[in-house]
């Protein structure tokens, strides 16, 4: 059988079409639930931190434990893999479980080792971990519009760490806390 090269370019080209739609598809079914999650719990905890000193920060807490439930009620609709020895969390989505935990413990670590001078040294530093992880998982699952929310996201904590250090919580949150909140519903309007 002879397959000419416009007919195997034709082909190769509606293949990556088809892998495109479907990373959409899952983006659009799982991240944009966790980004909208992840975007209220920023922005109203970094708004708690700015105007609250006594507060801010238990609220903030509280606020990440109902992101961390929440999470996990969004992530048990992840795709299960069938097999004749039983059903699993994808192998993706394992990973991706795997790389999140793994990530916190070592910042935990970090914390520990270099023993940040300030509250608000811990807020940029855990911004920015976040965001590495949302930069692998970007790799992995071959996502660029979470690479480019973790580079955008990390330029911003970074920009108001630096630039505007009074206002860092403010700042962040419609730049971190909307960033995460807009791409996730940029993602469940125009890609579903």
């Amino acid at each position: 059988m002879n397959v000419s090269e416009q007919n195997a370019r034709q082909s190769l080209h509606l293949t990556e079409e088809a892998a495109n739609r479907a990373r959409r598809a899952v983006a659009a079914s799982y991240a944009s639930d966790l980004l909208i999650l992840w975007g209220f719990v920023w922005l109203a905890g970094y708004l708690s931190l700015h105007f609250s000193l006594e507060y801010g920060g238990r609220i903030f807490g509280v606020l990440d434990v109902l992101g961390v439930i929440g999470t996990f009620l969004i992530c048990r609709k992840w795709p299960i893999r069938n097999s004749a020895a039983g059903g699993g969390i994808s192998s993706t989505a394992r990973r991706i479980v795997v790389l999140w935990v793994v990530l916190f413990a070592y910042a935990g670590v970090w914390l520990l080792l270099f023993k940040p001078t300030s509250a608000m040294l811990v807020g940029v530093f855990l911004v920015t971990v976040v965001m590495l992880g949302y930069v692998v998982t970007g790799l992995w699952s071959r996502g660029s519009f979470i690479i480019w929310l973790g580079l955008v996201v990390t330029g911003l904590a970074l920009f108001g760490y630096y630039v505007i250090p009074r206002y860092f919580n403010l700042w962040m949150a419609p730049t971190g806390g909307g960033a995460l909140l807009g791409t996730g519903l940029y993602i469940h309007i125009r890609w579903r």
